[in-house]
Parts: structure tokens; sequence; C-alpha cells
């Protein structure tokens, strides 16, 4: 069985072996050409609700009306999902599948930790970190962090949360502190895991220059940009996986992939070896 591939970044060459050695026939998508039954989308699969994460040429109505057998594909809307069932199409969605999401967030953490670590001028022990958010990645992040001897400080919303960061070893607060002046003053690096605007402009006024403002979660407004003249460092690290560590990301992808075309349709690939 064909599955066209619209591969985003270099995550997809991995993900398309993986699904090549177990059957199928895979192939990248080529503007202008008729994809095959299956359909392999990016992560996210649109950032515009209208055409395919880094195919323009690629619309998701364009694609439906081609009647694929099987669309997979990563935060999959539900105006999509509606839109497909509707046309008989089946749907898939990498985010739906808890294993999947616990290694992304894993390599996620991972990575941050690479950028961290490299862009401070101070050692582990000698920069003291926040957190905002204490999700997957937020829970990765503080335990790596917390083994190299970094002071760490989570702030999350749930009681529970701000519970369970203090039994591993971190200090917690509540994100409504975020609004305050002064609530980040003491940190040299503050990261975001939060899918919102948790932290006000007047807290970031209050960081040291030298800081590091670290964006993590997806959308363009969560994090104000520091003032000007301020020697506060942003840097946006969205999609870190499929950058940093495309092999493993890929195989964590293609082995989800795999594992969701064999429940929507049995046997498929077995038939091609």
């Amino acid at each position: 069985m064909e599955i066209t591939v619209f591969g985003a970044d270099r995550r997809f060459v991995y993900a398309a072996r993986l699904l090549s050695e177990n059957g199928f026939s895979v192939r990248d998508h080529v503007p202008g050409t008729t994809p095959a039954p299956i359909l392999l989308l990016p992560v996210p699969a649109s950032r515009d609700g209208i055409t395919v994460t880094g195919f323009p040429d690629a619309t998701l109505g364009d694609l439906l009306a081609l009647s694929p057998r099987l669309v997979l594909g990563g935060n999959l809307s539900g105006e999509f999902t509606a839109a497909a069932r509707r046309a008989g199409v089946a749907v898939r969605d990498y985010m739906c599948v808890e294993e999947y999401v616990l290694k992304n967030a894993s390599l996620t953490a991972q990575a941050a930790l690479g950028i961290l670590l490299s862009e401070s001028p101070a050692a582990p022990r000698e920069n003291p970190t926040a957190i905002v958010g204490f999700g997957r990645i937020g829970k990765f992040l503080c335990r790596g962090l917390l083994s190299l001897g970094c002071p760490v400080t989570v702030f999350a919303r749930d009681p529970r949360d701000r519970t369970m960061a203090r039994l591993i070893g971190a200090a917690a607060r509540d994100t409504a502190t975020l609004s305050s002046e002064g609530a980040l003053g003491g940190f040299r690096t503050v990261v975001n895991t939060a899918p919102a605007r948790l932290i006000s402009r007047t807290a970031t006024g209050s960081l040291p220059s030298g800081s590091l403002l670290l964006e993590l979660a997806s959308g363009e407004d969560n994090l104000p940009t520091p003032p000007a003249g301020s020697g506060v460092t942003f840097r946006r690290a969205n999609g870190l996986p499929g950058r940093i560590f495309p092999e493993s990301a890929g195989l964590a992808l293609g082995e989800t992939a795999l594992d969701l075309i064999r429940e929507a349709i049995p046997g498929a690939g077995e038939t091609d070896r």
C-alpha cells in the first residue's frame, strides 16, 4: 500500500524509512501529482487551517476531495476531522496517542536543556531558572535541570502540580503571581511551556541583563518581548524534536504512524512485502 509523505522537516526522512521497512511504498508529495491512499501530514498538520504546513500548494480541502483512505496528522482541527468523516475518510491524530506525546515532550525537554546549557554563561548551579507551566515538557525539563543542580522554580496554576514540583526538589509558585512587578526578579532563565500568555510585561522588566527568555510552547504571543536595551535575550524554540533530534523524533513518529495505520486498516503493508 502506498503512502504520500508531506515532510515538513527531517524527521519525516526517518519516519518514511521505517514505514518502508514495514512493507509500505512511501513517496514524498510532489505538487501536481495525485497523493496515495494514505497521507502522512506534518505536526501540526496545518498552521492556518487551510494549507498543509510547509506545503502552500496543498490545501486540506483539496486533499479530502481526492478521497484518500486514511489521513494521519498532528493537531488536526475538529473542523477538518468532521469534514473528513463526512467525506468517508478515516482520520488519525498522532497527538491523541499518549505514548507519542510523551516521547515528543521528552525530546523537546532534552533539546531545550541543550539550549540552556549552551547559551547560559553560568553553570547550572549558578543559573536560577523559572519554568512556567508544569505539563509533560515542564516536568521533563524540571527533572533534567534539577539533576544538574540547577535551582528551579515552577510556576503552575494547579496546586497539585505545585506540590509535585516541591516533592521532586523544585520551588513552586502560583502562575497568578506572574502579573506582579518583580515576579521574575532573581531568575537568569525563564522557560515558558504554557500555551498562553501568563507572564506580564511588567514581570519581564524585572529580569536582569544577560537573562534568557525561552519559548517552547506554540503561539506567537505567549511571552512579551523584552524592553529594548534590557539586555534580555528572547528565543523562540518551537518544533525542537524535528530540528535537533530528527532521527529519534522521526522514529517516534514512524512507529506511531505504523500503529495507527494498522489500527485503521488491518493487514496494511503486509501484502506489499
